[in-house]
Formats: structure tokens, C-alpha cells, sequence
């Protein structure tokens, strides 16, 4: 009897010991999580798409370079580190250890414009972002050659000079259209066969595009217009990408899961917001 009164006393007294631990961890700012509570990393991410001077083209989806500078300068005042999908990807995969605080900058459509504006800002500070190309108009103007600002888009030698800043995603061949399709996905009426056969071959035309340049074959793809379903996540993961870009505003919580780098949230910078207004939304600040 006395046995079994002492060892229920210490067994009390380590837990009140266990218990003061934690709390000092978490005054402390330490990680003491509740067991089975899910551990990873928040990392935004940011999504952007043409660059341009011209104040009467800014809009929802185009802003000044000077929008873009004065971004990227409140990201690096804050602390923030930029990384990219293989960075995401050594995470979840190998543990490779990710900054304290990450950021994801992209750029979707892959604009010329990229090239003439966003590429030095990014350089200068020594940042890194993700570009996803549409492949068809990289092969077009790839083949043409012709380079503006207004309206081309980049071409693979470009792509091949950025490599330094940018990683290359995929985002579709020639799917990036809103009409009876919308986007990728499948369009009423039509078979689950064909469906799949036409976003395999789609898909397969911008990956080999890219590696018959040289450059990496992707591991991600940019859903156009943040469109997806089941289907598509289903047949790009048996295509064997890793990770997919999505359009709804959410900070990401990157774990150990592979699951995680799916349907990815971003968030869209538009004109007319003030840096400050779009971060904190952005960063969940």
C-alpha cells in the first residue's frame, strides 16, 4: 500500500515537472506541440504576372515594376527568404531545412516583360522566384523571335539566361483559354478517356519543350486560372509531378507530407493596393 502511494506521488510530480517544462518552452517562443498536432513551416506564397510602366495598362493582373521593388524591398525589411518549388520539395522530402521565414514568389503566364523588369529587381537583391510558361507561346515566339514588353512572351534562350533566378513550372501547352473549357479541366460531355488523353498530352508538350532545351523538366503545375478538380490532381500526380499552384488566397503549411505541395494557395497582386496592405494579407501578418 505505502509502495503504491509513493509511486503514484512521483508519478504526480513528474507530471507537474513535464508540464512547467512546456510552459517555459512556450513563454519562451519554443515549439511544444500537443501530440499528434501536425508540425510544419507557413510559406506564403506570392503570384504576380506582367510587369509594366505603362500606368493604363495596370490592372488586376499587371503592375509596375516600381510596385514590384518596393515589394520586394518590404519582404526582405520583414525577414523573409524566397525559395522555390525544389526547395519546397528537399523539405518534404529530405528535411533540408528551409529559412525561418520563406517566401514563394511567382510569376504565371511567363511574359517577355519578366525578363525586362522583373529579373534585375529579383537579381539585384539576390531573390529567387518561380516562372510558369504557357508552352505553346514560348514555342511561338521562341520561333519568331520577336520580344516586347506589351504583349510576347519569353522565349527558351531567355529562359535559359534567367536560370540563375527563375525555376520553370509548367503551365499547360495551350490551356490556358476560358470558353467551353475552363482551363484544364474536363468540359461537360466529354468521356473521362479522352479527357485524360488530351491534359497527358497537353501537359507532356510543355515538359519536353523545356528538357529537349535543356533546361529541367518541371515538377509543378500552374493550374490556368486556378482551376482544378480531383481528376486533374489524380492524372498529374500519375504524370509524376510533385507539387501544384493553385489560385486561392491561403498561407500554405508545408510538413513532411508529400501531400502538402498540393493545390497550393497563392496570392494575387493586383494594382491600386499598397505594399503594406498586400503583404500583411498575403504573409498573415
Amino acid at each position: 500500500m505505502e509502495f503504491g502511494f509513493r509511486r503514484t506521488a512521483l508519478q504526480a510530480v513528474c507530471t507537474v515537472v513535464l508540464l512547467c517544462f512546456a510552459i517555459g518552452l512556450l513563454r519562451q517562443g519554443g515549439a511544444a506541440p500537443a501530440f499528434g498536432a501536425q508540425q510544419g513551416v507557413r510559406v506564403p506564397v506570392l503570384m504576380y504576372h506582367s510587369i509594366l510602366k505603362d500606368s493604363a495598362r495596370q490592372g488586376k493582373y499587371v503592375v509596375s515594376p516600381a510596385v514590384l521593388a518596393a515589394d520586394l524591398d518590404a519582404l526582405q525589411k520583414r525577414g523573409y527568404e524566397t525559395v522555390t518549388v525544389s526547395d519546397l520539395l528537399a523539405y518534404v522530402q529530405g528535411g533540408t531545412p528551409l529559412p525561418d521565414k520563406p517566401v514563394m514568389i511567382t510569376f504565371d503566364d511567363g511574359y517577355y516583360n519578366n525578363y525586362v523588369y522583373a529579373y534585375p529587381l529579383l537579381q539585384q537583391r539576390g531573390m529567387r522566384a518561380v516562372v510558369s510558361i504557357i508552352g505553346s507561346q514560348t514555342a511561338l515566339y521562341t520561333e519568331e523571335g520577336t520580344e516586347n514588353a506589351y504583349w510576347s512572351h519569353l522565349r527558351l534562350d531567355r529562359l535559359a539566361e534567367m536560370q540563375d533566378v527563375f525555376e520553370v513550372q509548367n503551365h499547360s501547352w495551350n490551356l490556358h483559354e476560358y470558353g467551353e473549357r475552363r482551363g484544364c479541366l474536363r468540359m461537360r460531355g466529354e468521356t473521362e478517356a479522352s479527357y485524360e488523353s488530351l491534359l497527358r498530352e497537353d501537359t507532356e508538350q510543355t515538359q519536353a519543350l523545356l528538357t529537349e532545351a535543356g533546361l529541367p523538366a518541371p515538377q509543378c503545375y500552374t493550374y490556368p486560372f486556378g482551376a482544378c478538380s480531383e481528376e486533374s490532381e489524380r492524372i498529374l500526380k500519375d504524370m509524376g509531378f510533385l507539387c501544384t499552384l493553385g489560385c486561392e488566397e491561403r498561407v500554405n503549411l508545408v510538413t513532411r507530407d508529400a501531400g502538402c505541395l498540393y493545390e497550393m494557395g497563392r496570392f494575387n497582386r493586383a494594382a491600386g493596393e499598397s505594399t503594406e496592405s498586400y503583404l500583411s494579407r498575403a504573409l498573415g501578418e
